[in-house]
């Protein structure tokens, strides 16, 4: 019964994986954000007050940014990282006892970046939308980071962590 379990949930990754790679590979994707006129005060493209050249819309690093099948490779490699190490921290008596014992860290440590990431990037994301400069931003997202910091100090005073 487990067996079937395992291949059903194999051929359901492979099957999301092949509708993945047919959804981006078909070019619906016809604009950028970023190409979207916005009213003088900001807007949702993340790029008030920067100029065409500040922008570096031809940039190669802006290309694969914009692209869907990239950002799907980087998440599946991702997927599949932290996957493997899962694997390693739970594998049973064939893997090594320190591989198992310092995957449990790896994990943890990637977990946590991919947290802060995503709080100080989400934060100053926002932040451009709404007409700030880039160092206001900056200061936002590095004031989340400092207000989550606390917040990890009391819950270790408590005794929560």
């Amino acid at each position: 019964m487990a067996q079937t379990g395992l291949f059903l949930g194999f051929v359901l990754g492979v099957a999301l994986l092949a509708l993945t790679v047919f959804l981006t590979g078909r070019g619906w994707r016809q604009y950028s954000v970023t190409s979207v006129p916005t009213p003088t005060g900001g807007g949702s493209s993340g790029n008030a007050g920067e100029s065409e050249r500040e922008r570096g819309s031809g940039t190669a690093a802006r290309r694969w940014a914009d692209d869907p099948t990239v950002l799907s490779l980087v998440f599946l490699l991702a997927a599949l990282g932290f996957g493997a190490v899962a694997v390693l921290f739970v594998g049973g008596s064939t893997i090594p006892e320190g591989v198992s014992d310092a995957a449990g860290p790896v994990l943890v440590a990637g977990t946590l970046t991919v947290v802060v990431t995503y709080l100080f990037y989400g934060t100053y994301h926002a932040a451009r939308g709404r007409g700030l400069e880039r160092s206001q931003a900056a200061l936002l997202g590095s004031w989340v980071l400092g207000l989550l910091f606390v917040v990890g100090v009391a819950l270790r005073l408590v005794g929560l962590l």
